[in-house]
């Protein structure tokens, strides 16, 4: 398995001053690094939404997902 990492922003209305909610879906990122675990990836989404927070202050919530890292000969395509 391989960890891949979904941020999810929500935005206040653009004449919004400290605004408090309710927040709307804003945008959404699929960072391009892998990880090889969950606690990787939550590791590192922390970091990222942490450092992120320093200039926006809007709710940011991150996802780590578990893929297949291989499929086996004759999967279906």
């Amino acid at each position: 398995m391989v960890w891949l990492l979904l941020l999810v922003a929500y935005q206040a209305p653009d004449d919004a001053i400290n605004w408090d909610g309710p927040w709307k879906f804003g945008m959404s990122q699929m960072v391009e690094q892998q990880f090889a675990s969950e606690a990787q990836c939550r590791s590192a989404a922390t970091k990222m939404v942490k450092k992120i927070h320093k200039g926006m202050l809007a709710p940011i919530r991150f996802h780590c997902v578990s893929v297949d890292a291989d499929l086996p000969k004759g999967a279906p395509r």
